[in-house]
């Protein structure tokens, strides 16, 4: 096979890797990144203290050890926009690909069927490791190691001469001068290099990897903050609290992808098939072995490692099976094995592609932006509480806020971020919270069922007002905050009703309020779901308390049918979410579309029976019930009319009041 092969195997993985990164700027630590990187641009210099939030009286020491990626980031951003950062991001994992190939050619001691084969494998493992693939300082930790491994298998190198080494040191050198002031996972090259220092011991390549780890060390004090900026770099590693209140930093969990687990394990088997091949052509062969093992290692203690090991692994994997038959001779077979790897790339990454998107841009929808304009333009001092991601959000949306706590995890320590994320939960917490902080602005994710109690505790008290609503978020702020904001009245945070249904409001009440969420509501599910009971409301019964009745002309069938498609809208994107399901269920019974009814009923009932639930299901049976079914939905009306607590429900009066009404066969 000639040595073109291994060049052309390169690049295939180069445009590959390009591609898979090619989705919309949607992550918040990008955006909390790009806050810090305009700030340092404003100020001049690199801060040394913390100005972005408030958890302490007075500003705090604050090592921000990611400040040049920051910087040079946000310049590129407020340059090119969103799209330059995702394609500079689709260049760097070109290079990261072309890199890994060139690594499996050197392992496999120039067997070039390495080359394609490591393509192969490369295609079937980027799907899981895609979710690393953001605009985030993190993709450096994947890019600066591979270049760093590239460079040290020339150290190791007999082949080359004196000089080329001595450029190679300067370069790796240089390179990790740029990441210290990057990432944290400086300390990962680090690492690698002690790996290959100790495994050098007797051997000519040793007094070069010493000069690499000791440039490597002067390069870890050349930032504003001396060596100082290992220190929170250091302290998430080695502290085991931080890996419970941040996701990526946990293990494997059973609410995590199976595909998380299931790489690891498989490739951990993999690296064991090919270790006794690699480990023969030499020590580089058996320092990269040793690094394999760690990976494997890391990736079951943190599934933010899952990447790095199905990735670096695979040129180690591909070196050890490209020395066995049959592989060694598969010759043009590899032509097919390749095009295999690319069928199923397409095929798994097609699955995939919703979570992530594709393309360029900016997907918007998860984070509150909406809020964020409103409170840019309509609070003077917001001293906001929200949950990490958001705050990270709005970091950069909001540049005059200031945040109880935001993504910067090892600044804050896990005890207070644990805190705050819990009061959310807890509404004496919460309250307490909200008074030692002098808080004035709150953004609860009206997504998650934990955000509930606080949610209750703000929509109840006088003092704060709802100062906006969007698809997943909804904004409180203090009255003295903002005096001249008006606060939503029939409008509810969330997916409530609140005044929606109720006949003391006016249609033209009703839609006045509606419109101003229309200028800058965040998407359409929100906008479904209040269109939706715009059209329920002729057909309530008693607000929201009693249900809906049966549409009894071909307009309220048009009506109750236009409304169950509004909210199917919001349904697709919550899916299972009860107080939307279960409006599905009731348009669709009043049109008597039964089947539909019953599908929705179905899903409000995923987190638990509810009274709704119940009812509508009792509903459901009497208006379109078999005779079995009806009469078993008759005993029970009357065991509802005869107990204490349920006979004056107002729902199970106008059950019983209608009880003869039946949708048509």
């Amino acid at each position: 096979m000639p040595r073109g092969v291994v060049s052309g195997s390169a690049w295939a993985s180069a445009l590959a890797f390009f591609l898979t990164g090619l989705f919309p700027f949607f992550n918040a630590d990008g955006y909390g990144h790009l806050a810090q990187g305009r700030q340092i641009a404003e100020l001049g210099r690199v801060p040394t203290v913390d100005l972005f939030s408030f958890w302490k009286p007075t500003p705090q020491p604050w090592t921000n050890y990611e400040w040049g990626y920051d910087l040079v980031t946000w310049l590129i951003y407020d340059a090119l926009g969103a799209n330059g950062l995702i394609l500079l991001k689709c260049g760097a994992l070109g290079l990261l690909a072309y890199a890994l190939v060139w690594l499996a050619y050197r392992l496999a001691a120039g067997a070039t069927v390495a080359a394609p084969l490591t393509l192969a494998a490369l295609l079937l493992v980027l799907p899981i490791a895609r979710f690393r693939f953001t605009v985030r300082p993190q993709i450096l930790g994947l890019v600066f190691p591979a270049v760093l491994l590239l460079g040290v298998s020339t150290l190791y190198s007999e082949r080359s001469s004196s000089r080329k080494k001595a450029w190679i040191l300067v370069g790796l050198g240089l390179m990790h001068v740029v990441w210290v002031n990057a990432h944290g996972s400086h300390l990962f090259g680090a690492l690698i290099a002690l790996i290959f220092l100790v495994l050098a011991w007797r051997t000519p390549a040793f007094w070069w990897m010493a000069a690499l780890l000791a440039l490597q060390a002067i390069a870890t004090g050349c930032t504003p903050f001396g060596f100082s900026i290992v220190t929170d770099a250091v302290s998430h590693l080695a502290r085991a609290e931080f890996r419970e209140v941040v996701v990526e930093w946990a293990p494997w969990s059973p609410k995590d992808p199976a595909r998380l687990l299931i790489g690891p394990i498989v490739t951990s088997l993999l690296v064991l098939v090919a270790l006794r091949p690699v480990v023969r052509t030499g020590r580089f062969g058996l320092g990269y072995a040793v690094f394999c093992v760690l990976l494997c290692l890391m990736a079951f203690r943190s599934t933010r490692f899952v990447a790095h090991q199905v990735l670096f692994t695979t040129p180690f994997i591909a070196a050890g099976l490209s020395v066995r038959s049959p592989v060694r001779d598969m010759g043009k077979s590899m032509a097919v094995v390749v095009g295999l790897a690319i069928l199923a790339n397409v095929a798994w990454t097609s699955r995939l592609v919703p979570a992530f998107g594709f393309g360029l841009g900016e997907a918007r929808r998860d984070y509150p932006w909406a809020s964020a304009e409103v409170i840019d333009r309509e609070v003077e001092n917001p001293r906001v509480v929200a949950t990490i991601q958001d705050s990270w959000a709005m970091m950069f949306a909001v540049p005059k806020a200031r945040f109880l706590v935001d993504g910067r995890v090892p600044f804050y320590g896990p005890e207070f971020v644990a805190k705050v994320t819990h009061s959310f939960a807890d509404p004496v917490a919460f309250a307490d919270q909200l008074r030692g902080f002098d808080v004035n602005t709150v953004v609860v994710d009206h997504t998650r069922a934990d955000h509930i109690p606080a949610t209750e505790l703000l929509s109840q008290s006088p003092a704060w007002k709802l100062a906006f609503v969007e698809d997943g978020h909804s904004l409180f702020v203090r009255e003295d905050a903002a005096p001249a904001l008006a606060p939503f009245r029939i409008v509810g945070p969330g997916y409530r009703t609140r005044g929606l249904l109720e006949p003391s409001y006016s249609d033209a009440e009703v839609a006045v309020e509606l419109s101003r969420l229309d200028a800058r509501s965040n998407g359409g599910p929100m906008r479904g779901w209040l269109r939706g009971l715009q059209s329920l409301r002729p057909l309530a019964r008693d607000g929201e308390r009693a249900g809906l009745r049966r549409s009894s002309n071909a307009s309220e069938r048009a009506r109750a049918r236009e409304a169950y498609a509004l909210l199917t809208g919001a349904a697709n994107i919550y899916p299972g979410f009860t107080s939307i399901e279960l409006f599905r269920a009731m348009a669709a019974l009043s049109a008597c579309d039964i089947d539909d009814a019953r599908e929705a009923l179905g899903r409000a009932r995923l987190a638990g029976e509810t009274r709704g639930t119940t009812l509508v299901a009792l509903e459901v049976a009497l208006r379109a019930g078999d005779d079995a079914e009806r009469q078993a939905a008759m005993q029970h009306l009357e065991r509802l009319r005869r107990q204490p607590q349920t006979r004056d429900d107002p729902w199970v009066t106008a059950i019983a009041a209608e009880v003869e009404v039946r949708c048509p066969e």
